[in-house]
């Protein structure tokens, strides 16, 4: 009799397996099978199937304001773990100073208002290497994964020196000359108005410097391989020399110069199969 109770449960144990990994395996979510291969639980944040590997390279390029101009960016790198990657990083942006006002001439309205007292543009270059680390991962459709990036490397400033319509003589004028702005000479019953931005180019002062960032980033991207993404944070600049953006007769020129930013990207990560 306890033999038979033996061969009667098999049956019953065999059923109880049965159902225990039945749902394993009828479930798509829990098969996690696609018809393109493996999914993980990145389906979820994307919301859709798909295969993920492990991201080699990455780029994006972007757009950023900061406390006294803006700027463009462009980086190209390589991932040296799954949530951290180097790059190399490249920035072109101008620069203003803080009491820039623009002003007019009140008796020849036509004329393309300028900056009363600033004697030089400035723009910049900068080489940079730039580090960045995921700090919180995306878990679900529509997340935010969030992280941090740091920069350093060196700054090439250009000083190049504002051109001016000049009116000869008093108001009205008989005639206009383009000039290069000089703040002992030229005031404002004699300036008529801001001439074009490349009048000067042949004549830039080049300053090297160093420069050192750092902020948060807010990648929100929907799609595979490709990133959007938000950041946030400060910047340093320094430089040999002075940089004289407003006159000297104004205010004092400066080397040094902190910034807020806030920048938007779209950049793109892939393997390289080689």
């Amino acid at each position: 009799m306890y033999r038979d109770r033996k061969i009667m449960n098999l049956p019953t144990k065999l059923l109880c397996v049965a159902m225990f990994f039945f749902p394993l395996f009828s479930s798509p979510s829990a098969l996690a099978q696609t018809d393109n291969g493996i999914s993980t639980a990145k389906d979820a944040v994307y919301g859709e199937a798909g295969v993920d590997v492990l991201y080699s390279h990455t780029s994006g390029v972007s757009l950023f304001v900061h406390s006294q101009g803006v700027g463009v960016n462009g980086r190209l790198g390589k991932f040296v773990t799954a949530k951290a990657s180097r790059s190399f990083a490249f920035d072109l942006y101008f620069t203003k100073h803080l009491r820039e006002e623009m002003t007019a001439n009140p008796v020849y309205p036509e004329a393309l208002p300028y900056v009363f007292g600033k004697s030089n543009s400035m723009f910049s270059l900068r080489f940079l290497r730039e580090h960045r680390k995921e700090l919180s991962p995306k878990l679900r459709f529509g997340a935010v994964q969030v992280g941090t990036v740091a920069r350093y490397g060196f700054s090439l400033g250009f000083l190049k020196p504002v051109y001016l319509y000049i009116g000869i003589p008093e108001i009205p004028y008989e005639q206009i000359i383009t000039v290069e702005y000089n703040p002992e000479e030229h005031f404002y019953d004699d300036i008529y108005g801001r001439a074009p931005w490349v009048n000067g180019l042949d004549e830039l002062t080049v300053v090297p410097g160093i420069h050192l960032g750092g902020g948060l980033t807010f990648e929100y991207s929907s799609q595979r391989g490709y990133t959007k993404s938000v950041e946030i944070g400060t910047m340093f600049d320094a430089y040999l020399n002075e940089m004289e953006i407003l006159a000297s007769d104004f205010v004092d020129p400066q080397r040094l110069f902190l910034s807020l930013y806030i920048k938007l990207e779209m950049g793109s990560c892939w393997t390289d199969a080689r």
